[in-house]
């Protein structure tokens, strides 16, 4: 008895036993509170579980199982978020933009305009028209695209938003043919830098002199400082305007009755290029011939120019 009351002493010292009691009366209440609860909830699934049988004793008709109310309820809030989003995407907007070498890659966003647009997209021979019908309703426009088996689940979500790329030009237009060669050309000069090397055969043959001085010649040698870069050109605007480091020169000459393939090789200042059997060639006539047509083609241009130059 001693020891409950030196206990009950050290309690009272470093406890508050008024704290304690409410404590104690708040979780009576939340108790009670609870059992109230599933009383009443056992009382109304009672309630239900009477009528459910009184209905069936009276009627033949197929019963219903029981339904999950919050499934459904969570499945119909899932169609909601579902079609929220696709009418998102289904709006017109640009979605991302990127420029290279003066050109800009624009890319929107935006609702498919017919059927046939749908099937493009999807790269299969088979109808959407059906399916388009319910284009406006999404999760239905979903069901329809299910039911077609040759349809990869994967490629589906290509078939709600139509995503459209345009290149435009420095002055904001879509490019032409022309352009759109040249944007592509500078592409690839760009994507070589995950490879070896890079090899440019004959750039000259469809584009100006100017876009090949002002921009392939620049990116050629910044690709130059990273990996090999061989040029084949005929063309001065990129033979001689890029400033190779090394020089080669693929000859076919006749030697009696026989066809002699032969490559000189050598740098820009040399005078001479070497072959691997001890064969020379001018450098200077080799390079004129090759880029300027011969000296006398380029004497004419040449006096052409100046003409043009000093006429007032």
């Amino acid at each position: 008895m001693i020891e409950n009351v030196e206990y009950r002493a050290i309690i009272e010292k470093h406890v508050d036993v008024d704290s304690l009691k409410r404590l104690a009366v708040e979780l009576i209440e939340l108790l009670w509170e609870k059992k109230l609860d599933g009383k009443k909830k056992r009382f109304v699934n009672g309630l239900v579980r009477d009528i459910r049988e009184g209905l069936r004793r009276r009627t033949s008709a197929v019963q219903l199982k029981d339904v999950g109310l919050y499934e459904v309820s969570l499945k119909e809030r899932k169609v909601e978020r579902f079609s929220e989003i696709v009418k998102w995407l289904q709006k017109e907007a640009t979605i991302s933009e990127e420029s290279i070498q003066g050109f800009r890659i624009l890319a929107t966003k935006g609702s498919f305009e017919g059927a046939g647009e749908v099937k493009s997209a999807s790269r299969i021979k088979t109808t959407f028209r059906d399916a388009f019908e319910q284009y406006e309703y999404p999760y239905e426009y979903l069901q329809r695209l299910l039911a077609k088996e040759d349809l990869s689940r994967s490629e589906l979500y290509k078939l709600f938003t139509k995503i459209t790329y345009k290149i435009l030009n420095a002055d904001g237009f879509e490019v032409s043919g022309g352009e759109r060669s040249e944007f592509r050309l500078l592409q690839e000069i760009k994507d070589a830098q995950n490879y070896d090397m890079l090899l440019l055969d004959e750039p000259e043959s469809s584009f100006d002199n100017m876009f090949l001085r002002s921009d392939v010649n620049r990116m050629v040698k910044e690709v130059s400082e990273i990996m090999p870069v061989v040029v084949v050109t005929h063309n001065s605007t990129v033979g001689a305007s890029v400033g190779g480091d090394y020089l080669l020169y693929a000859s076919k000459e006749i030697e009696g009755k026989d066809v002699v393939y032969r490559v000189y090789a050598g740098y820009p200042t040399d005078s001479s290029l070497h072959s691997v059997d001890d064969k020379t060639i001018n450098n200077y006539l080799i390079t004129l011939n090759t880029l300027e047509a011969g000296q006398e083609a380029y004497n004419d241009r040449r006096g052409r120019y100046e003409a043009l130059k000093n006429r007032r």
